[in-house]
């Protein structure tokens, strides 16, 4: 199996929102940042922009039926309607081909977290980064559920796991960013994440702003 992560320019006052990961079979977006709120930093869930696909490669090949079951649980959640999503998600996250697939365990780790039940986005991003240990979607993600559960060094820990191995996957450089900078207090840091995500994404107004404001409480 094959999953690539795209990149996606959405508009920076879009609201953080839900992020769908990546599918089965095709070049597919696998969904991590969305637009910032303007004015202050805040974590997002669809990806930003960048000028590279990155692809994931899985030696899975779900079938048809498996396939299609798939695309209507991102339906579901597209739709917020989580529960729906879940129950079609829990069944090819069993199923003995589907299953050895990172991509259910991340949707239903997404689903989990948009509902607030973070132990079981946790459980989900630990299996799937059993598959994948690398896996920029699942390490990202289960940065965002350590972040929403106060656990900010392993958050950090999380999105320096992703750099490391995609040091030009963007969307977690600008979480990694917004992390330093709102919730662990290391302002350089913050500026170093977002001078580097800016470099490559220059029309981002909303960054360009909060590098100015580090400057000026730098001293810079």
């Amino acid at each position: 199996m094959r999953q690539a992560i795209v990149p996606n320019r959405q508009g920076s006052s879009q609201r953080a929102g839900r992020g769908l990961s990546p599918l089965f079979g095709m070049a597919v977006l696998a969904a991590l940042l969305a637009g910032c709120a303007v004015k202050q930093p805040a974590e997002t869930t669809e990806a930003s922009t960048a000028a590279e696909t990155y692809l994931v490669r899985e030696a899975v090949t779900p079938g048809a039926e498996q396939q299609r079951d798939f695309a209507r649980a991102l339906t579901h959640l597209q739709a917020e309607e989580y529960d729906k999503g879940i129950e079609i998600l829990t069944a090819l996250a069993e199923h003995p081909e589907a299953g050895k697939s990172t991509a259910p365990h991340i949707n239903l780790a997404m689903a989990y977290r948009n509902l607030q039940e973070l132990d079981k986005a946790e459980s989900h991003l630990k299996k799937a980064l059993a598959i994948n240990p690398k896996h920029p979607v699942a390490n990202s993600e289960y940065a965002m559920v350590l972040r929403q559960g106060g656990r900010f060094q392993e958050a950090r820990e999380a999105y320096e796991r992703v750099l490391e191995a995609y040091p030009e996957f963007l969307p977690a450089r600008r979480n990694l960013g917004i992390l330093c900078d709102l919730f662990i207090g290391d302002l350089n840091c913050a500026l170093e994440h977002y001078d580097i995500y800016h470099a490559a994404v220059p029309d981002d107004d909303d960054v360009a702003l909060w590098i100015a404001d580090l400057r000026m409480r730098l001293g810079d």
